[in-house]
C-alpha cells in the first residue's frame, strides 16, 4: 500500500471475517476459545442467587499482512472495500460504520506510520474513550489470547501512544517488558506489514453481554501472583475528581463510610501492583459506577460489591459482569439522576441515598463480622 489517505464508499464497504482473510492470504488463524452463546450465569447477590444472561465470547488470533488498524481494532486489508468486523465491543451498521471509518482513517492527511516487524496489536484507545475501565476490559483482557496462541512470549505488542504509564504498567506486570511495547499514534492509523489481531473479549449484542472468562481469570491470576502485600478490607471507589457522573452528595457518603472504617484509595500515579494491592484484600467494596469500577475485578472471589449505579447505565461489563465471572457477592443500589441539558445522558451526575447505603453496608459488615 502507498502512504495515502484511504478512499472509501458505502457501496464498497463490507464486513469481512478475519478467518476468511487469513485463508485468502494463506496466513494462520488460531481458534483460542469457541465461546458459548447459550450460557446463563449464576450471580451471587445479598438476596440469593440470580441467573443472568451473560454469554461467553469466541476468541481467536489471526495474522494479516499489509493491513491498517484503526479505532478499537478495526482492520482493513482492502482500503475502502473491506474491514474485519467483530474486533470491537460492537458491530456498526453500514452507514454508521462508513462515517466512523471516514473520521478515523481519512481525516488525517499525514503519511501513516509504517510498522515493518511482526507484532500483536493491542491498541487501547478509540476516539474520546480514554477511560481506564475500557482499557482493562476491552484491551488488557486480550493478552491471554495472544499468550495462548504462543505469540506473546516473543513478539512486540503495539499500543496507542496516548496510553498513560500507569496503564502500561498493567501490560508490563502481565509479562510484556517495556522494550517490547511499541507505541503508535491513534491517528493517522498505522499500517502493518505483518500483524496479529484478536477480538475484543467483551461484546455487547443487543443488550446481551458476552465476555471471555479465561481472559479475566488469567489476568487476575498472573497479576495477583506478582502483587505482594495486603490492603484494606473496606474500600470505597468513588468519583472524586471526575468530570462526569459525579456524586453531588459524595461528601456525605464518604463521611458515613469513613466512620465505618472504609478507605478511599487514590490510584493516581500508582503502578499496577500498587493499585491492585489496594483492593486485593477487600471484603466489602462500595463502588460508584464509572471507569474506576473495573478495580472490583481485582478484588477477592468472596468480596461483597455494593454497586451504586444510575438506572439507565445498569448493564455493561462493570462490577456486575465481573462478579458474574469471578463469583463475588453483588448488590446494586440505584442512584438518582441529576439531569443536565448541557450533558449527554450517560454523563449525568447522580445523587445517592446515604441512609440506605449505610444500612446495607452495616448489614454486610455484621454478616462478615468485620
Amino acid at each position: 500500500m502507498e502512504n495515502q489517505p484511504l478512499q472509501f464508499g458505502t457501496p464498497q464497504l463490507g464486513n469481512v471475517t478475519l478467518e476468511q482473510v487469513c485463508a485468502e492470504q494463506g496466513e494462520p488463524y488460531i481458534a483460542v476459545s469457541p465461546g458459548n452463546k447459550d450460557l446463563m450465569r449464576t450471580l451471587k447477590t445479598f438476596r440469593g442467587d440470580v441467573e443472568v444472561p451473560y454469554r461467553e465470547t469466541a476468541m481467536y488470533c489471526g495474522r494479516v499482512r499489509d493491513a491498517v488498524i484503526f479505532g478499537r481494532s478495526y482492520v482493513t486489508h482492502k482500503p475502502g472495500s473491506g474491514v474485519f468486523m467483530g474486533q470491537s465491543p460492537r458491530d456498526y451498521e453500514a452507514q454508521e460504520f462508513a462515517d466512523y471509518y471516514a473520521s478515523e482513517i481519512t481525516m488525517e492527511q499525514r503519511p501513516r506510520p509504517q510498522i515493518a516487524e511482526e507484532c500483536c496489536f493491542l491498541g487501547g484507545m478509540t476516539g474520546t474513550d480514554k477511560f481506564f475501565g475500557h482499557f482493562i476490559f476491552e484491551f488488557l483482557y486480550r493478552l491471554p489470547a495472544f499468550e495462548r496462541a504462543g505469540l506473546l512470549q516473543h513478539l512486540p505488542v503495539v499500543v496507542h501512544e496516548e496510553i498513560p504509564d500507569e496503564w502500561i504498567s498493567f501490560i508490563e506486570l502481565y509479562g510484556v517488558p517495556r522494550e517490547r511495547i511499541i507505541r503508535v499514534p491513534r491517528m493517522p492509523a498505522a499500517q502493518y506489514k505483518s500483524v496479529w489481531v484478536t477480538p475484543c473479549p467483551f461484546v455487547n449484542i443487543v443488550e446481551t453481554y458476552a465476555f471471555w472468562d479465561d481472559g479475566v481469570h488469567d489476568v487476575r491470576r498472573k497479576l495477583f501472583a506478582k502483587t505482594s502485600g495486603t490492603g484494606p478490607e473496606k474500600v470505597f471507589l468513588g468519583r472524586l475528581g471526575a468530570k462526569h457522573r459525579r456524586v453531588v452528595n459524595e461528601g456525605q457518603l464518604w463521611a458515613a463510610l469513613k466512620a465505618r472504617g472504609f478507605v478511599y484509595p487514590d490510584f493516581t500515579g500508582l503502578t499496577a501492583s500498587e493499585q491492585i494491592r489496594l483492593v486485593k484484600s477487600a471484603k466489602v467494596i462500595v463502588n460508584v459506577f464509572g471507569s474506576g469500577t473495573i478495580m472490583t475485578h481485582f478484588a477477592p472471589e468472596n468480596c461483597a460489591i455494593i454497586d451504586l449505579c444510575p438506572p439507565h447505565l445498569a448493564g455493561g461489563f462493570g462490577a456486575l459482569g465481573g462478579a458474574a465471572v469471578i463469583g463475588q457477592i453483588f448488590g446494586r443500589i440505584p442512584t438518582e439522576v441529576v439531569k443536565d441539558k448541557t450533558k449527554r445522558k450517560m454523563d449525568f451526575d447522580m445523587k445517592v441515598d446515604v441512609p440506605l447505603i449505610s444500612k446495607v453496608v452495616d448489614e454486610e459488615l455484621r454478616r462478615q463480622g468485620i
